[in-house]
């Protein structure tokens, strides 16, 4: 399969199974984003992910299919906060709340140099539920269980209960 149709019908998916419209995705060389090695991101101001178009080359459809699910999770993140009424009990008031202010404070990735200093970016609570809820779905699809990052694993252990 063509790995651009993969990654478009892999958010495709996602967005069905988080009761959202269709999430836009468009690809863009490794120079456009902060680091070569991301994979994918989400633009919350256009609900659009960009995949990197060097990582699309070498990325295997599990690779493809877990980006998916983490990058649209973000979109439905950010649905939530922006249209709750969409979402009416679906997740916690708290929650919500808790997701708005890490998009408000949003930490970007520092990038495989500095691995380190990731530690902010990868204990938001958008980031430990997009890991969570990615990992949930492979195993489920798939059978496919991803890596957790150990520093999150506790964490990313609690959400998956909520899935």
């Amino acid at each position: 399969m063509n790995k651009r149709k993969k990654s478009v019908d892999s958010v495709a998916l996602a967005s069905r199974i988080l009761g959202l419209s269709e999430i836009l995705v468009e690809f863009k060389p490794s120079s456009s984003f902060s680091h070569p090695e991301i994979n994918a991101v989400f633009d919350d101001k256009f609900y659009i992910i960009y995949f990197n178009e060097a990582w699309i080359s070498q990325a295997t459809p599990e690779e493809i299919m877990v980006t998916a699910l983490h990058e649209t999770r973000h979109a439905y993140q950010k649905a939530n906060i922006e249209f709750p009424e969409f979402f009416v009990g679906r997740e916690s008031k708290e929650t919500v709340k808790q997701w708005k202010k890490d998009f408000e404070n949003y930490v970007p990735t520092k990038g495989l140099e500095n691995s380190k200093k990731d530690m902010e970016y990868l204990t938001q609570s958008i980031e430990i539920d997009a890991i969570a809820f990615a990992h949930y779905y492979m195993d489920e699809f798939y059978a496919v269980k991803t890596i957790i990052p150990q520093q999150v694993k506790t964490q990313v252990s609690k959400r998956l209960g909520d899935f």
